[in-house]
């Protein structure tokens, strides 16, 4: 009868080692399926999932008032309403009727707005730091997103 029990637990702990291991080798094959890569240089900054891209730019841009970053996007649904959202001032914020045009996906999947900067620095809701913004979908879920990043503005000259 030990002998029994004892196959029987020898049974038990493979049986859980095997589930074990297949529990982490479907996490990794999704997380390896679902992962997001990042190529950044001084113009712009990229991040994609599987099926979209979306770029910011100018990354770096400059940490000042009436400055203007491009975000824009491409592999969407045709006429899909995208929305775009950052953590702002602490809080996930909505910047989508802050961008001109709105984010709406042209026939080919494609979008382009511009935030034009000016009330969110002046109210100390961004700083000079990185950001995630994230395109979501109607329901609000995250299709794609993309580092944000700003440097120290640069003064323009004075006119004479």
């Amino acid at each position: 009868m030990k002998n029994r029990q004892r196959a029987k637990g020898v049974g038990g702990r493979l049986t859980e080692l095997v589930l074990w291991l297949m529990v982490a080798a479907f996490f990794a094959l999704n997380l390896t399926a679902c992962a997001v890569q990042t190529s950044q240089d001084d113009k712009a900054a990229m991040a994609t999932a599987p099926g979209y891209s979306v770029i910011i730019s100018p990354t770096p841009a400059d940490f000042q008032r009436k400055s203007t970053v491009t975000i824009s996007g491409s592999g969407f649904k045709p006429k899909q309403q995208l929305g775009l959202r950052l953590i702002m001032g602490g809080v996930l914020s909505d910047i989508s009727s802050a961008v001109k045009p709105a984010p709406v996906a042209n026939e080919y999947g494609a979008f382009s707005s511009a935030w034009l900067l000016d009330g969110e620095i002046g109210a100390k809701l961004l700083g000079v730091t990185t950001y995630t913004v994230f395109v979501v979908d109607e329901d609000g879920k995250t299709l794609a997103t993309a580092p944000l990043a700003f440097r120290e503005g640069t003064k323009k000259p004075a006119k004479k």
